[in-house]
């Protein structure tokens, strides 16, 4: 699955190289679809370091699984949010993934501003 979608150009070359009968063909991307898909790429990666790490988070905070399931919401990814909350893509991947079991209250609320959303802190009775 890519991660963009293929220009008018691009999808006249897929036509023209299924009507000629090829099985093959090299479609050049734009300088945009080629950071789309380095990023995408990373992110893959990533996530597979973390599945197939020695030590893998038992269970991460639901905190953690909200900022990624809203990250994705948005359509961002992790370089886009990192980017907008001065911080690496790997720093809020850890976040995410739980890796990063104890990230600072400021550093959430910068990622929860990035996804144009607010962070709410509440103490709640455990009974």
């Amino acid at each position: 699955m890519r991660p963009y979608e293929y220009n008018v150009e691009q999808k006249k070359m897929l036509t023209d190289a299924k009507v000629a009968g090829q099985k093959r063909v090299v479609i050049p991307l734009t300088a945009e679809q080629s950071r789309m898909e380095r990023e995408f790429a990373r992110d893959v990666e990533d996530l597979v370091q973390i599945e197939f790490s020695e030590n893998p988070p038992l269970s991460p905070h639901p905190l953690a699984k909200q900022l990624h399931d809203a990250r994705e919401a948005a359509g961002m990814s992790l370089a886009d949010v990192g980017r907008t909350a001065k911080m690496t893509r790997q720093a809020v991947l850890m976040i995410e993934s739980g890796q990063n079991a104890n990230p600072k209250i400021d550093t959430l609320r910068r990622i929860a501003e990035a996804l144009k959303m607010e962070l709410r802190v509440e103490l709640v009775s455990q009974t």
